[in-house]
Formats: C-alpha cells, sequence, structure tokens
C-alpha cells in the first residue's frame, strides 16, 4: 500500500471532501497526511501526491499555471492537481462525476427539454458545461441579476449554439417552463426565501431531475421537498462518491472499493459528523 500525502488548499475551514478522504483513510487503515493551506503555489505540492482545491480559488489558481486540461480551461475552474510525467496537472474532476451521474443514474433524463442551474460561481458554470455536454440545448441561470449576467456572457462565448437565459429568483415562481432537470450549487441553508420559491418546482416537468451539490444537511431539504413532489432526485452523495472514486484510482489505492461503497462511507461519514464540521 502506497503512503499518500494529500494537500488541501482553501480559502476558509477544511473542507468535507478532504474530511472524508481523512475518514476513509482511517476506516481502510491507509498510512495517509493531510495539510491544509490557504496560499496556493506548485511549491508547496512538493513531496505530495496529489491536491483538492476549494473551487472558489479558481480565479487567483489558473492565472498562474502554464499547464492546463481541457476541462480546467473551458469552465475556468479546478478542483485537483495530480502529477503527471513529472508535471502538475489541474483537473476538474467534479465535471467528470456529474457527467457519470447523469449518463449513469439519469438514463431517461428529458434532454430536449430545458436545463435549471440555481447559482452564479465555479460550480454553476461546471453545471451548466456539462448539461451542455450531455445534450441540453436551453440553460437557464438562476442568480442575482448582476452575477447571472456576468456567468451568462461567458458561458455564451464559451457554448456555442446553447441558449442561455439569465433568471433572477424572484422571478423563478412565474417562470411557465418544462424544465428536464434544476442543477443547485449554493447553500440553501441562509436563504428560505430563495428555497420556497424552488420548490414550488412550477417549471419542472413531472419527470424531471433534482440534484444538490450540498452534502449537508444530511436530511437534504431540497431533495426532500422534490420527492414529495414526485420528482426524481440525485443526491450529492453519489455524486462525490464518484470524485473519490476518480481520485483512488489516479492514486491507485482501493480499487476494491465501487462506488457503492464510497456511496455508504459518505453517508457514514456525514452522519457521524454533521454536527462538528
Amino acid at each position: 500500500m502506497k503512503n499518500h500525502k494529500i494537500v488541501e488548499f482553501t480559502s476558509s475551514e477544511p473542507g468535507l471532501f478532504v474530511g472524508f478522504l481523512q475518514f476513509l483513510a482511517r476506516e481502510q487503515n491507509w498510512d495517509w497526511q493531510f495539510e491544509t493551506l490557504t496560499d496556493f503555489s506548485l511549491d508547496a505540492l512538493q513531496g505530495a501526491s496529489a491536491a483538492y482545491v476549494d473551487t472558489r480559488l479558481s480565479k487567483e489558481i489558473l492565472p498562474q499555471l502554464k499547464m492546463h486540461s481541457t476541462e480546467s480551461r473551458s469552465s475556468l475552474c479546478v478542483d485537483s492537481f495530480f502529477k503527471e510525467e513529472n508535471t502538475w496537472y489541474p483537473r476538474l474532476l467534479i465535471a467528470e462525476s456529474l457527467r457519470l451521474i447523469l449518463v449513469q443514474e439519469a438514463r431517461d433524463l428529458n434532454n430536449r427539454a430545458p436545463g435549471f442551474v440555481v447559482g452564479t460561481g465555479e460550480l454553476a458554470r461546471v453545471a451548466a458545461n456539462v448539461l451542455a455536454e450531455v445534450g441540453v440545448s436551453e440553460i437557464y441561470l438562476v442568480g442575482e441579476s448582476d452575477e447571472g449576467q456576468e456567468l451568462r456572457a461567458g458561458l455564451m462565448r464559451a457554448l456555442l449554439g446553447i441558449k442561455i437565459h439569465s433568471v433572477v429568483p424572484e422571478d423563478l415562481t412565474v417562470q411557465a417552463i418544462s424544465a428536464g432537470i434544476i442543477i443547485n450549487t449554493v447553500d440553501l441553508s441562509d436563504n428560505e426565501e430563495l428555497m420556497r420559491d424552488l420548490t414550488y418546482f412550477n417549471f419542472m416537468r413531472n419527470d424531471g431531475y433534482v440534484l444538490d451539490f450540498n452534502l449537508l444537511p444530511v436530511q437534504n431539504p431540497l431533495l426532500l421537498e422534490a420527492t414529495k413532489a414526485e420528482l426524481k432526485t440525485l443526491i450529492p452523495q453519489a455524486l462525490y462518491a464518484q470524485v473519490a472514486k476518480l481520485w483512488l484510482e489516479r492514486l491507485e489505492v482501493g480499487s476494491y472499493l465501487s462506488v457503492e461503497d464510497l456511496r455508504e462511507s459518505w453517508m457514514q461519514f456525514l452522519k457521524e459528523n454533521s454536527s462538528s464540521v
């Protein structure tokens, strides 16, 4: 078994994903080391096996890099670094994982219907890019006016042939649209008004999907309301189990752990740590 050192770059406290890797390493008796840093530099990766990056640091990090992956360039976002041929490459495994989840667990997704993305940050751009990749040709961005228009302009330049609209949250309940999927990338815990407007689901098809990126709270309120509305749901634990699987494959460990195993480990980790992380 290889020993690994994982570096995390974050603008705040250590994140859930690295916390999960620590939990998994203890569970599997892997001798891994972890270090959390607030300032990014490639020099800080000396001696590391990989790095996890808070996506909110992408704007700061990407201009410092000479090498870019296709996805990090197209989404202007990075969430990981892995060493390949003695060079550190930025990767965006959340995008690859989201694409896999949609293809594998939402096979009947109507990609001829519009898709909604809630948020205006890096993960919203990732979600919109992936929806376009799986064939959704009309995307509605839900966010405050200035941020929403800025994201819309960037996506229109990047996603040629895709219709991109911007919707302010207060106009959600008057949207007469039958969307096939909505992906939420923002924390709704402090935004009761947006949560209330979203859960009208008046803009959704009866067979539509709801996916939330938020791992906490474990009893996800948006997905609970979607279930009550008889919509189909995609849980964040499934998404981040896929991210973890891709990480383990790149680190060449834990090949015996399936995505389903990792999903169960995520559930256990979140239940044990929901009051302290």
